[in-house]
């Protein structure tokens, strides 16, 4: 299974991406924690990437694909899929990521769009940057990302529509909803058996 996870901040692409590879074995690949390590490690990179996230902008292309591409090849060769979560973030991205999908063989085989409406999303950042500390998450910060979604990233809904990858799931739901949802639909496409248990 090759899914990417296409949402807003703040929608749960993490926790459904958990129960995914719980479900199935194939490794979730986060842009953000991928991002955040780079910063913990305090190199160049992690440096100039600490500039765009602190303020919620979007780290340039190129640098996204270098720190991308090699961890999902990895992932593809390792566990036989990937589960990529918070990228592509806007058109031009998945047009490159379509193109490199083709090239090696890694094309996605759908597109997870969960949504929820902004107070949700804004309530379940701020609940989450309290509880994790996480400085990145401050409300100036987080109107800025979702504003930052809007405009860059809302494109991707129709690109994927048209391409007949897009499985739009309501997320402001109870968990155990969503993942019967998700199970069923991913079925329906023979990505996931109704049967499958932890590990498979």
């Amino acid at each position: 299974m090759r899914l990417i996870m296409l949402s807003p901040p703040g929608a749960g692409k993490g926790t459904h991406c958990a129960w995914l590879t719980e479900e199935t074995g194939v490794a979730h690949i986060s842009s953000g924690d991928l991002l955040r390590a780079e910063i913990a490690r305090g190199s160049d990179l992690g440096r100039r990437l600490a500039e765009y996230t602190g303020r919620g902008a979007l780290v340039p292309d190129d640098v996204m694909f270098d720190l991308l591409v090699p961890v999902v090849v990895a992932a593809a060769r390792d566990t036989g899929g990937y589960l990529l979560d918070g990228f592509p973030r806007t058109l031009p991205q998945a047009m490159r990521a379509q193109q490199i999908g083709r090239d090696q063989g890694l094309a996605a085989d759908a597109v997870v769009y969960l949504t929820a409406p902004e107070p949700v999303l804004v309530s379940r950042l701020l609940a989450r940057a309290a509880e994790q500390g996480r400085a990145d998450d401050t409300a100036e910060v987080v109107s800025h990302r979702l504003a930052v979604y809007a405009e860059s990233t809302a494109p991707l809904i129709d690109h994927y529509r048209e391409r007949g990858l897009l499985m739009e799931v309501d997320a402001d739901r109870p968990v155990a909803e969503i993942r019967d949802d998700l199970r069923a639909r991913l079925g329906e496409r023979g990505l996931l058996g109704s049967g499958a248990g932890p590990g498979r």
